[in-house]
This record gives structure tokens, C-alpha cells and sequence, in this order.
């Protein structure tokens, strides 16, 4: 057996793999090592490329046209020479092209770059003269583009792309006039599935004032969207708000994608959020999943309208804190929750209380995963996931059943079960004593209506056998705290322990060893936190 020489390589497929797990300096690296390593990995090398400004000189420009049949994911920052020669290379291929685009561009640069040509060529060009750039570029007269009709250009080019990502500024022409009508129609209608459109920008100053004209318009807008192809492939919309509402008209592309299941919504304004709840319910009914990020401060009925735009219930849903949040919201989300919802995530519940909560543990059968506030992110107004165990017992102890619907295919759990001490806890972390709890129905003869509350919690926990992660609430330090206190010296002085620390130390969770709870039923759990035992505790 002879032994292996420094140019020898693995098999094209398992070249494949290997190149997954290197950047893009450890490629560029293979490249340069021999002639049979740059032919092999340059395919790789290019298939990812960032065309940013140190793209903008003629040999890059030339170098990235010799090698365009190579790239599948495309991002272009400022970049409108790597656009126009992309563009024009692109009719060119047969079968090949973009699977992926991002395009951002920064109004301030100047859109003026020398024409250059790059030469046809019958027979795709050899490796090894991708490593040098060609020596010869022809410059025409500086030329003025319209990077709007540059990017539809580059669209209409790449049938095949599966992801376009852009932002204001490809939405509006030189000129300020809108232009996202072009830039919607150039997107591919077949093989798109994600799009993600960011509205971060301010208007442009060029726009005219609304008056009649431009009313007008608007509605001719409205109009032609109806001759948009439909998306029938587009499964995945991510929207970015900006300081002004999103125009209405912009959003009459909706009525094209009858296929739409996810949307992604970002700091999205509360007129924009009214008509956009509107349009979803109207022309996306397989829509079931909603991601929506940032701050709200809009009423309990516009929360409602947004959880009542999927016609056939949401099947995950991931909400911010919102101070609103009701009983009309509420009542809209226990009819996803009934049915088919199966991941929730709210990082502030609002107005809603502890019965509330004990609601919806009883109906969701088909939840795997009910997640909260994530440490750090807790303020004092926020309402977490809470449960009170005392309430619930007493209505489950006078004949109304209120045992949970979870089961074993719940994974993540996070809830604030609240007024039940653990049994053997008698003081507090500062060795004050536990105050005792109000509204606890423990009178004389019930003193041990504790123990009782507590082996409930733990049956309705026991059910819960395919559990991987287990957090009964209790609100972490801030980080404020955590840097000007010592949290050893909370637990040995009393002195430092302010009044309005206390509540944050209280042992109100329900709590128990590892040995105990798998005892119960429930499956161990990984060891996380500083507490060796089957839940972490906040």
C-alpha cells in the first residue's frame, strides 16, 4: 500500500461534506494549496459569496463574472457593479442559479460605476483561471443604474431562487416614487419559499403628500397587484416595521400567496398590524405558525385581530409582553389552544390572572412546549405564566375537575406555580421566617392542607413523562442587583437583605428532589442551574 501524497483527496462526495464545516478563509486556503485542491474546492470557495465594497474594483467585478456559475447564496451591500454583471451573466445558464439573495444598499452611495464588459463565452471557463483575473477589462462611459431595476433584473435571471431578503431601499426608485410593485412582480412565483421584506427606513423626502392624484394611485396599486403571478411555493414571510406605517397598498401582495403557513412580524406598528391581521385572515388560511417580535402597546382588540388571523388556528405562536393582553385576546387564544396549538411562547401576559392560566393547562392536549420570559428579561410589571395552587386544589377538592390536559408529550414547561412552600422549607434564604401566605384557606384542624396541595402539583407533574426541561418560576436577579450585592452575603446578613428584596427570595415554587419526583413518574431531567435536582430553578 502506498502511502497517501499531499495532493491526494477523498472522494467528490465526501468533499462535499468536509467543505461544510470550513469558513471561508480555510477554503481560500485549500485553493492555494495545488492545482487538483483549487479544482476541487473552488466550486465550494465561491458558492457563498458577500459582495460588499472590496467588490467594487474592476479585477474583482471581472473575477466574480469568471466564476458567477459557481455562487448559490448571494449578498449584495452596496454593491450595484456585482449586480449588473450577475445579471447579464445569468441568461447564460442553463439549469444553475441563485438558490438564495439579500440585497441592502445604503442611499448615500452613489450609483455611477464604470460599464464592464465581460465577454461571452461558449464553454465555462477552466479552474485554474479562476485564481487570476483576467488582465483585460474593457470600461465604458461612466453609466447611471437604477439599483431597483438592476435587482428585477437579477430576480427574473435566477427562476430557481428559494429565499429573497431586501430592504427600503430597493423599494423605491431614484426618484423617491415607489417601486415595490416591480420589485414583488420580478420575484420568482414558482420556487420562492421565504421572503423577507424590511420596511426600516424613513419615506423618502422626495414623495409627494397624499392628495387626490396620489390616492389614485394608491388604488391603481391595489389593482395591479391582482396581475402579480401567484407564490405558490412561499411558505415563510418576515416583515420589518419602521418608524412610519407600511403603506396598505404594499401589503395587497398578500392576496397572492394562498400557501402562506409562517409569518415572522418585527417591531411593527399598530395601524400596519391592523391592516396586515386583516389581509392574512382574508388570503392565507393554511396560515398556523406567527412569530412576533419587539414592542406592542396596542389595545386588547387589536391583540385579538391578531390572534384570530389564522382561519384554521395558530399551531405555534410566540408573542412579546403586552401590557394589554385581556380576556377578548385570551378567549381568541384558548380556541388555537383547544384545537391545535402545540408551542407558546409569551414573554408577558398583561392583565390575565392565575385562573386564567389553570384555563388553558386544562385544555391544551396537544401542547409540547410552554416557554415564558427568558432570565434577565423579567421587569416587575411583567406577568409570567402563573398558577395558584391553592385555587385550583379547592376547586379540584369540591368535585370540579382541574387536573391538567398536559401529557407525555409535553418537552419544555415553564410556570409559575405560586403559593405552595415546600414542606420541609421554614425560613427564608436570610433566615427570616416564611410569612404566611394570605388567602390560604389553613385554619385549625387543616394545618397540613399543604402536604395536600403539594401532592397534587406533583401528580399533575407526574404525567408529564416525556419532559426534557422543567422551570417552576422563580424571578432571577436583576443584573443591576447581581453587580453591586454579593448573593452570599444576602444568605449570612440579614442586615443587607433589604424589605423590598424579600419577595424575590421567597421558596413560593413547587419544589422537590430528584429522588422524589422520578419517584412520582416524572422522567429524569438534565442537571442545570445550581441545583442539583429535576428542575432549574430562575
Amino acid at each position: 500500500m502506498q502511502p497517501a501524497s499531499f495532493s491526494s483527496l477523498p472522494p467528490p462526495e465526501v468533499t462535499i461534506l468536509i467543505t461544510t464545516y470550513l469558513t471561508q478563509h480555510d477554503l481560500a486556503q485549500c485553493v492555494c494549496v495545488c492545482h487538483r485542491w483549487s479544482t476541487r474546492f473552488i466550486p465550494s470557495l465561491w458558492r457563498t459569496v458577500r459582495a460588499d465594497h472590496r467588490f467594487s474594483s474592476e479585477e474583482m467585478t471581472a473575477l466574480v463574472a469568471r466564476n458567477a456559475h459557481f455562487i448559490r447564496d448571494l449578498e449584495l451591500v452596496n454593491n450595484p457593479q456585482v449586480t449588473k454583471v450577475l445579471a447579464t451573466l445569468e441568461t447564460e445558464r442553463e439549469g444553475r442559479g441563485l438558490r438564495s439573495l439579500v440585497a441592502s444598499f445604503e442611499p448615500e452611495i452613489s450609483l455611477r460605476f464604470p460599464g464592464i464588459v465581460v465577454p461571452r463565452r461558449q464553454v465555462p471557463p477552466q479552474p485554474e483561471s479562476s485564481l487570476t483575473p483576467p488582465t483585460r477589462v474593457e470600461v465604458q462611459q461612466g453609466e447611471e443604474f437604477d439599483r431597483v431595476q438592476l435587482l428585477a433584473e437579477l430576480m427574473r435571471a435566477n427562476q430557481n431562487l428559494k429565499s429573497v431578503s431586501a430592504d427600503e431601499s430597493y423599494f423605491r426608485y431614484k426618484d423617491g416614487t415607489d417601486a415595490f410593485l416591480l420589485f414583488i412582480a420580478s420575484c420568482p412565483s414558482i420556487s420562492l419559499e421565504r421572503l423577507e421584506l424590511r420596511f426600516h427606513n424613513q419615506r423618502s423626502q422626495s414623495t409627494p403628500a397624499a392628495d387626490r392624484s396620489t390616492l389614485f394611485r394608491n388604488r391603481s396599486l391595489m389593482l395591479s397587484a391582482l396581475a402579480i403571478p401567484i407564490f405558490k411555493a412561499l411558505k415563510e414571510l418576515v416583515l420589518f416595521g419602521g418608524h412610519r406605517p407600511i403603506d396598505a397598498p404594499r401589503l395587497g401582495f398578500l392576496c397572492r400567496c394562498p400557501n402562506l403557513e409562517r409569518i415572522q412580524v418585527n417591531n411593527i406598528g399598530l395601524n400596519s398590524l391592523r391592516a396586515l391581521s386583516a389581509r392574512l385572515r382574508t388570503n392565507c388560511p393554511h396560515l398556523s405558525r406567527l412569530e412576533f417580535r419587539g414592542h406592542y402597546k396596542g389595545t386588547d382588540e387589536d391583540i385579538s385581530s391578531l390572534l384570530a388571523a389564522s382561519r384554521s388556528y395558530w399551531k405555534e405562536l410566540s408573542l412579546p409582553d403586552m401590557s394589554e393582553f385581556n380576556l377578548i385576546s385570551f378567549g381568541v387564544l384558548m380556541q388555537s389552544v383547544e384545537t391545535r396549538l402545540e408551542v407558546l411562547k409569551v414573554k408577558g401576559w398583561g392583565r390575565l390572572l392565575g385562573s386564567h392560566f389553570l384555563e388553558l393547562l386544562c385544555s391544551a392536549k396537544n401542547l409540547r412546549r410552554l416557554e415564558g420570559p427568558a432570565d434577565g428579561e423579567v421587569r416587575l410589571t411583567t406577568k409570567e405564566s402563573t398558577m395558584w395552587a391553592y385555587a385550583a386544589f379547592r376547586q379540584h377538592s369540591k368535585g370540579k375537575d382541574r387536573s391538567w390536559a398536559l401529557g407525555p408529550s409535553m418537552e419544555y414547561l415553564q410556570i409559575w406555580i405560586d403559593n405552595v412552600p415546600r414542606p420541609d422549607v421554614i425560613c427564608r434564604r436570610n433566615g427570616d421566617p416564611m410569612i404566611r401566605i394570605s388567602k390560604v384557606p389553613e385554619g385549625p384542624g387543616k394545618e397540613h392542607l399543604r402536604y395536600d396541595v403539594q401532592r397534587w402539583v406533583y401528580t399533575q407533574l407526574g404525567r408529564l413523562t416525556g419532559l426534557q426541561e422543567l422551570i417552576l418560576g422563580v424571578k432571577k436577579l436583576y443584573t443591576k442587583d447581581l453587580l453591586t450585592r454579593n448573593i452570599t452575603s444576602l444568605s449570612s446578613d440579614p442586615i443587607m437583605c433589604l424589605p423590598g428584596d424579600l419577595g424575590r427570595f421567597s421558596y413560593k415554587i413547587a419544589q422537590d428532589t430528584l429522588h422524589q419526583v422520578r419517584g412520582r413518574g416524572l422522567q429524569p431531567l438534565r442537571e442545570t442551574g445550581r441545583l442539583v435536582t429535576s428542575v432549574r430553578s430562575r
